[in-house]
């Protein structure tokens, strides 16, 4: 009687360099979504903000379909980022208000915190605050403004109401502190005319006086 062998399962072809270990791409995501990120971070840091996602993918060794799985398309890329950028800032902001001898001087750490850590992720600073492709301009715009702003509202709120002032301006208010804190930061990752934190103190007086303080209260 024959012996019935059993077939032999074929022998995995080698991978090829540069392509990723895991499931083929039918079976679905094989990257971590962080694990894309950080490498996307890490390559706008090096190239600066003008990268592609196709390089994105080759820097975090995946296909570019595996990276619109994993995090989706430019703009969804551009939102995933800004996140983990103001979640950073959110992080050094609240570490040097904490710090602070009174209002103005949280005010003066909160704008030099801005401008050190926008000058120390130049890049990245630079390409979430470009925006992405989509036609939503205002929403990719505004994606670091919001967070930076809601943070100045409560301090702004609370400062004019111990004054006596209407703190209902305080939503109106913070944008406007931080949209000028955007445009000089943007103005001085640009020309870098003069040292940062004479910039810092420069934008700070201009908000400080703003606020409605009386002359000497500091």
């Amino acid at each position: 009687m024959k012996s019935v062998s059993t077939p032999r399962r074929p022998r995995a072809l080698p991978r090829k360099r540069g392509r990723p270990a895991g499931r083929s791409s039918n079976d679905g995501v094989i990257a971590d979504r962080e694990t894309l990120l950080t490498a996307a971070e890490r390559l706008i840091r090096k190239r600066g903000p003008g990268v592609s996602l196709d390089a994105i993918a080759v820097e975090a060794g995946v296909t570019k379909p595996i990276l619109y799985r994993g995090v989706g398309d430019r703009d969804a890329l551009v939102q995933a980022l800004a996140l983990r950028l103001t979640a950073r800032m959110a992080e050094e902001m609240a570490r040097l208000a904490a710090a602070a001898s009174g209002p103005r001087d949280s005010l003066r750490r909160l704008v030099g915190g801005y401008l050190e850590l926008a000058a120390a992720e130049r890049h990245l600073y630079l390409y979430v605050t470009a925006g992405g492709a989509s036609e939503d301009r205002v929403r990719q715009s505004l994606l670091l403004a919001d967070d930076a702003a809601h943070r100045f509202e409560p301090g702004i709120a609370a400062y004019r109401a111990a004054g006596g002032a209407d703190a209902t301006v305080a939503p109106v208010w913070s944008y406007a502190f931080v949209g000028a804190l955007h445009f000089v930061t943007l103005w001085w990752l640009r020309d870098a005319a003069r040292p940062i934190d004479a910039v810092a103190e420069q934008i700070t007086e201009l908000l400080w006086g703003g606020l409605g303080v009386r002359p000497g209260k500091r």
